[in-house]
């Protein structure tokens, strides 16, 4: 079946203006030549007549070698083009044998990796709309749930009972709003190559200002705020790297008791800029701290401080299109320190 689909891809005959062309090529070449040998290298006539001979032989020479070659970039033009049919018609499996492709042993390479990421890809987008679904489905179960409940007994549930429940339900709805915005600028910093709209700005300034923002957060929890940041010009989107610092400063908030600590430093080295977010908080084992980064990763689905695995994704992407590198340290009990550097 592989050989039809290749004859029809691949026919000679609809080469045979090469071999036409190979023809020109030699009579013209064998002319000229002769022309020069007669008029300038005194060759007779009947030297010039056995070459006019030779010409057929150097034609079939000529078109033995051009039909050969065609023949072998059939063959590996096909099995390219076969495999870029199946992907077409949506099969991701085909793999191309790079080792008999010679010369075209890149461009098979290079088939098998798109395929590759296309298939990871396409896993990736079913993995995004089931755990996107189930993300959204319990807010809003719950939304729906205690509205109800609401308004089915609403007139036989004491106060305090009923601000428990709207309470629920402001939750609920600021979590369902977290993740429609966190998703729709993972989305966005996905999809982006590039960062556009640079400028220079303080970036020690911004640092500060992401921490009065989450002020109320911190008092909250009684947590002790230490600040160490030298005065850094920064030249990048100041609009995504303030999620950068939300994000993580929120991430320490989250996951550090009450009464615990947070320490916050900015330093400029030689073509680096270094900043850390340390916290006295729960910690993580070395097996989640290498998946902390991935889209939707939860090493803690039943604390009360649940997130929706998004933040640290989002991070890491404008990290990396910063040409930036972000790690993490962190032990059980003993918290973590995450670590970004940017280049100046």
């Amino acid at each position: 079946m592989k050989q039809d689909k290749k004859g029809s891809i691949f026919r000679l005959a609809q080469f045979r203006w090469i071999f036409i062309a190979d023809a020109i090529v030699v009579i013209g070449a064998v002319m000229a030549y002769g022309l020069i040998a007669t008029y300038w290298l005194g060759m007779g006539q009947e030297n010039a007549l056995s070459m006019l001979a030779i010409i057929p032989l150097m034609i079939l020479a000529v078109s033995l070698g051009t039909f050969f070659t065609l023949r072998s970039v059939r063959r590996k033009m096909g099995d390219l083009l076969i495999g870029i049919q199946e992907v077409s018609g949506g099969n991701l499996e085909v793999q191309l044998d790079s080792k008999k492709a010679e010369e075209y042993a890149p461009i098979y390479d290079g088939f098998n990796r798109m395929t590759a990421e296309l298939k990871n890809t396409k896993t990736e987008m079913q993995n995004f709309v089931n755990e996107f679904s189930h993300e959204f489905k319990t807010p809003i179960t719950s939304i729906s749930g205690f509205a109800q409940y609401l308004i089915e007994t609403g007139a036989g549930i004491e106060c305090p009972e009923r601000l428990q429940y709207l309470r629920v339900i402001a939750d609920e709805s600021l979590r369902l709003s977290t993740l429609s915005q966190n998703t729709l600028l993972l989305s966005k910093v996905e999809a982006c190559e590039i960062i556009t709209e640079k400028e220079e700005y303080s970036l020690s300034e911004q640092i500060k200002r992401c921490a009065i923002l989450l002020l109320p957060k911190i008092e909250q929890k009684k947590i002790e705020l230490e600040l160490d940041v030298d005065e850094i010009s920064f030249i990048g989107n100041a609009e995504l790297m303030e999620q950068v610092w939300i994000n993580l400063l929120n991430n320490a908030i989250k996951f550090t008791p009450e009464h615990g600590e947070i320490k916050i430093t900015a330093k400029r080295t030689p073509g680096w800029l270094t900043i850390k977010f340390c916290d006295s908080g729960v910690g993580m084992s070395e097996e989640t701290a290498s998946h902390i980064f991935e889209k939707y990763y939860q090493h803690d689905t039943t604390s009360a401080v649940r997130g929706n695995g998004i933040g640290l994704s989002i991070v890491s992407r404008i990290v990396s299109l910063c040409d930036g590198e972000i790690c993490v340290e962190s032990k059980l009990q003993e918290g973590s320190t995450f670590m970004v550097t940017l280049p100046v």
